[in-house]
Parts: structure tokens; sequence; C-alpha cells
């Protein structure tokens, strides 16, 4: 596939390293010229130095030829612009990163589409999903929604009071009743266990299981857990996001706090914001987040543009006495070493919006989603074709093919999503969710003969 990129930042690179990697023909535009010149030295790709709103430079990278474009520059009007340009030019695929809302929200007269986006992706909204999902229940370790939200993915460490305590996994599905679920990762001691039928879950354990959403109202029981609304959230920042963010949390939260260390952008996310109370306040010195009662808060989310002041923050209100601390970040050093030293969560906006484009790129293939951290294990999504090797078989059959390494997850099939059993046959055309450690990355690909297509 001929995929033109346009925007060579974190993302722009990430995606031609990705698709490069799976035998694609990446061409990039980009206009720093710096940044060319570390691409060319770095990556097997075409690179175009100019602006993606130049027609001359669209036609230097040979458009005309695209299967595909991404518009991920810093500009969403020149994001919307190439993406014109391409529908013009016969490209099938455009995708544009937008992060602005002004073309989203209430814009009846705008047609996103007739302007040449076939796919849309929004940065904020999306770290605003994950973001909630966090406060939703806020002791979770992992997770993910799918499938336009229909299926959730949630990991939790076990405690004493969760009724699936030492119980097995066969029980725990009998005391599920009608609600599926599934249990797909079981981590003890920094050591992986099979989630088969006769294994226990023992306090302290680690695990991730997968539903879908009718099935969450169950499973929250099912570990003694209530979705109800904390009573003081603080949002730190001078972003969209933090403004987004803060209105976002309205129905969760009892009273929600926007601090911002900037007086004008606090002046507009004033104007913008009610019933969230809005502070000039700099959350990095410990003497404000005080003054701000900061041992009462029950959550603590640091959305500036800055991501070490983020961190900081975060740290800070920690050993003031905060609840829950979240910090948005795209730099993945050190991570571990923040965890450690009381951060709850580090949230990655530009792996977000990667992963975001690569599922919509890949939909109906293959698509790497997301790395868990509790194990050396990656969702990955699949479309079983009709002379794919797993088409027609039951899990049982295919029990020897995925030499036990391979968990289905879920099945969609149609509009129903199916969390299989042993006896569940994959179909032509099903979308089939798969939890595979990276070393079987290529089993995957064989089982469902993606090759290197996308």
């Amino acid at each position: 596939m001929r995929i033109v990129i346009v925007g060579a930042g974190m993302v722009g690179y990430s995606l031609a390293e990705y698709f490069s990697g799976l035998n694609h023909y990446i061409t990039i535009i980009e206009k720093d010229k710096e940044l060319c010149e570390n691409i060319n030295n770095k990556l097997d790709v075409f690179v175009v130095e100019g602006s993606g709103s130049s027609p001359a430079v669209l036609d230097e990278a040979d458009i005309k030829s695209a299967d595909l474009v991404i518009a991920v520059t810093p500009s969403d009007e020149i994001n919307l612009l190439v993406c014109n340009f391409a529908m013009q030019n016969g490209v099938k695929k455009r995708i544009a990163r937008v992060k602005s809302n002004i073309y989203t929200e209430n814009t009846p007269n705008v047609s996103l589409e007739k302007l040449g986006v076939t796919s849309l992706i929004e940065p904020e909204l999306e770290v605003m999903k994950r973001v909630l999902q966090y406060v939703e229940l806020p002791d979770v370790i992992e997770t993910a929604n799918f499938q336009a939200n229909d299926v959730y993915l949630r990991g939790y460490r076990v405690t004493k009071d969760m009724p699936i305590a030492h119980k097995t996994l066969a029980q725990i599905r009998r005391m599920a009743e009608d609600s599926p679920m599934l249990f797909v990762v079981i981590v003890r001691t920094g050591r992986s266990l099979p989630p088969t039928g006769d294994q226990k879950l023992l306090p302290g354990d680690k695990f991730v299981a997968i539903m879908p959403k009718e099935s969450f109202k169950t499973f929250c029981t099912l570990i003694n857990r209530k979705i109800s609304k904390m009573k003081k959230i603080v949002v730190s920042g001078d972003t969209l996001t933090a403004i987004h963010l803060a209105e976002a949390l309205k129905p969760l939260c009892e009273q929600v706090i926007l601090t911002d260390p900037d007086l004008e952008h606090g002046r507009i996310a004033a104007s913008m914001l009610h019933g969230v109370e809005v502070f000039h306040l700099d959350s990095t010195k410990s003497d404000m987040l005080e003054e701000m009662n900061i041992k009462h808060v029950d959550c603590f989310i640091a959305a500036g543009k800055y991501p070490e002041d983020n961190v900081m923050s975060c740290l800070l209100a920690k050993v003031e006495g905060a609840g829950m601390a979240i910090a948005l970040r795209d730099d993945k050093r050190y991570d571990t070493l923040f965890t450690s030293l009381g951060m709850d969560h580090i949230i990655y906006p530009q792996e977000i919006t990667l992963n975001a484009i690569i599922e919509k790129i890949q939909m109906g293939s293959l698509g790497t989603h997301l790395q868990l951290k509790t194990a050396d294990i990656e969702v990955m999504r699949a479309k079983a074709g009709k002379d794919s090797p797993v088409t027609g078989k039951s899990l049982q059959q295919l029990d020897k093919f995925f030499k036990k390494s391979i968990i289905v997850g879920c099945i969609i099939q149609g509009n129903s999503v199916i969390i299989p059993r042993g006896d569940t046959v994959i179909q032509e055309n099903d979308e089939v969710m798969v939890l595979t450690p990276k070393k079987n990355i290529n089993l995957v690909n064989k089982a469902f003969d993606l090759g290197n297509g996308a």
C-alpha cells in the first residue's frame, strides 16, 4: 500500500516507522528541514520537504498514486486542506487529526466528509475517554474500550473484599450468570498464569477481563466496586484538553476545579465553563496546592502544556495528600520511577492518537491497539477471511494451532459481541480480538492469512 503522511512530528514519525516496517511504501511531507534530514537518516521512506498545503509539494509526493493519506500536522486547517486535495486527486482513504472541536461540535452546516475527510482523529476526545475510564473506577490498573465502546477491557488487582477472591474462573463464570465476560490475563508475582477454568484468583493477583458493555454492571458487582460520584476533582493545566476534561468530569463529581497557571487562558476557560470553579494558580508550587486544600481532593489531573510540570505537580499533590493522581506526558522515560513514587496513572496522548490512527487504517485486518502493563501481551484485531485457516473452526479445534498462547477475547459478528467458549466457531468476516505475546504476532498473521496487507 502507498501511504502519504503529512507532518513528521512524533505521531507522523511513529506512523512512518510502523507502516514501513510492514513493507508499505511510505512518503512523508514535512516542512522542517532538520526533521527531514533525521527521517532520511533513520527510515527507509521517501521524504519531501515542504508544506502539505502546497499542491506542488503534494504532486512531488505523487499523491495521485496514494492509497491512503494521513494528515497529522500541528495545524487543523492544513490537515483538512490536505484531505481535500487528496480527495480531488482520487485518494480513497483520507485521515485528518483535528485537535479543536470547532469543526465537530454544533456545526450542522459543516460536512467534513464533503471537505474530503473519510476518518477523523480527535486526540482531545480520545484522551478524555481514557481519563474518564480511570475516574469511573479509581483503582483500575488497565483500561480500554473497543468497537465504538461496545467492548470493555478492564484490569484490576484482586483484593480480599472481592467476591471473586479465592474463586476459580469456572466458578466466576457461573457467578456472572447471563453476563458474559472472559478473564484473559492473570499475573501472580510477575508471572503470567494460564486463564483456565480451574485457575483460582488470589488476593494480590492482577487480572485483565474483557466483556461487552452490557456485562459491566455485573462485573462491578463481582469485584465489589461501585460507580459513584467523587466529591472533589482538580484539573490543572493551561490547555484545551484541561478545559474539556473539567467539563466532561462534571457528571462524575460533586465539585470540579480547574487551576490555570496562565491568567489570560484562565479567563478564557472561565468563560467556557459553567459549574466549574477556575483559579489562577501554579500547581507546581506546594504552597499553592496547600491553599487549594489538596489533601481533600479525590483526584488530581495534570493536563498542562509542559509534561514535566504535569508529573511534578502530580507528585507534589500526592505528597500533600491528594487521592488519585493522573498526569499527561508524551515521554515514557522514567515512567516506572514515577509510578514507584506514587503516581497512579500516566497517560500518553501521542500514543493514544497513534493507536487510534492505526486502528482506523487496519480495521478489518490487523491492528496493535495497546500493550498491557501487566504482561508482555498485546491486544490485536483481525478479520477472518474466506480462506483464513481459522475460518469455520471452533476454538477447541484451533487450540493446537494457537499453541495455547493465543487467546480469543471476543468475536464481533455483525452487530453482536460474542464472548467465546470452546465450541464457538469463527465465521467468515468475523472481527476477532486476540491477545498474544509479541513473539506470536507472526502466528496470528498466519492464522488469519493477513500477510502484509492492511
